[in-house]
């Protein structure tokens, strides 16, 4: 049905989606606006993480099967050393072991860590969101596809957008001062 090649770029795209997905709902968790939905906005983004996890690890072994343009587990592991646009390839084995540690300290070792240690940590999803972008787009065999492009750029938009808004609520919790109510001694 499908040739390796195909199978490996359907699955790229499906981890940088499904990963997509989860930074747009754990950047939305916070915003005030959406709190009465915080909890199934959780359940998304940590599922949508998980799939995208298991996406890009198919999207990782099918690259060392394929005939077309095989990668030696080297050039997957160790970063730049790929025969195959060295510093693309090593954006996206950058992000595959930001994305490790980031789920790893998540739902392993969130329960023994700092919380200000852990929520610096998984930050790092962002960056390693970018590039996974910068992978997909530059290295990507259907980047010069107009739909391929309109995907990128409305994905790219949302980030931004859920990130401004993410900014926007924590600017706003920090300048809103609280006020506090006394209670009348009947």
């Amino acid at each position: 049905m499908f040739n390796t090649w195909e199978w490996i770029r359907i699955c790229g795209f499906l981890a940088y989606f499904y990963f997509t997905v989860s930074v747009i709902f754990g950047l939305l968790r916070k915003t005030p606006s959406i709190k009465k939905q915080k909890n199934l906005l959780f359940h998304l983004h940590l599922n949508a993480g998980w799939i995208g996890l298991l996406a890009l690890m198919i999207h990782v072994l099918l690259l060392l099967i394929d005939q077309y343009q095989p990668y030696q587990i080297k050039e997957i592991l160790v970063p730049f050393s790929a025969q195959y646009k060295p510093l693309l390839s090593a954006l996206g084995s950058i992000s595959l072991y930001v994305f490790l540690v980031v789920i790893f300290t998540s739902d392993i070792l969130i329960g023994v860590m700092n919380r200000k240690v852990w929520k610096s940590i998984h930050f790092l999803v962002l960056p390693a969101w970018a590039l996974s972008f910068l992978h997909g787009v530059f290295i990507g065999t259907d980047s010069s596809n107009h739909f391929v492009q309109i995907f990128y750029i409305v994905t790219g938009s949302i980030i931004i957008i859920a990130g401004s808004f993410r900014v926007y609520g924590e600017y706003t919790k920090k300048t809103t001062p609280t006020v506090r109510t006394r209670r009348s001694g009947g």
